[in-house]
């Protein structure tokens, strides 16, 4: 069994100019234009987030407005969907371990879903409910 951690707040928190986040503008209230590591993408109402993984390089996550569910990185070449075909309204969660990274969505219907992303094949592996308060 792979051991999980949350991320604390202060790890999780950093200079959005770290990623080279030039701004998030709203038009309409229920999508935003984000640019995150010079890559610009539509999100939803939620934003993104910016992650600084401790094990991994930082990435930025965001949900489009139709749904989809989106990451980029630094030399990603622009957002890319997650594997999987997950749909969702908003992350609430990022956990990391040594072995592996995982993030967590809820959907419309306020059911959550998770993805994980292996360091040693760096492969997401596709989304999976969970009833827990983590990955």
């Amino acid at each position: 069994m792979k051991s999980r951690f949350r991320l604390s707040a202060a790890a999780a928190a950093v200079s959005l100019a770290a990623f080279g986040v030039v701004g998030m503008s709203s038009s309409p209230a229920s999508a935003a234009s984000a640019t995150c590591f010079g890559y610009t993408g539509n999100v939803n109402g939620y934003g993104f987030d910016a992650v600084a993984w401790q094990y991994g390089p930082p990435e930025c996550f965001g949900v489009a407005p139709s749904g989809t569910i989106w990451h980029t990185w630094s030399g990603a070449g622009g957002w890319k969907e997650m594997p999987g075909d997950g749909r969702a309204s908003h992350f609430v969660g990022y956990f990391e371990s040594s072995a592996g990274k995982a993030v967590k969505v809820i959907t419309e219907a306020g059911n959550y879903y998770c993805n994980y992303d292996d360091y040693a094949t760096n492969t997401w592996g596709g989304w999976y409910g969970t009833n827990t308060d983590h990955c």
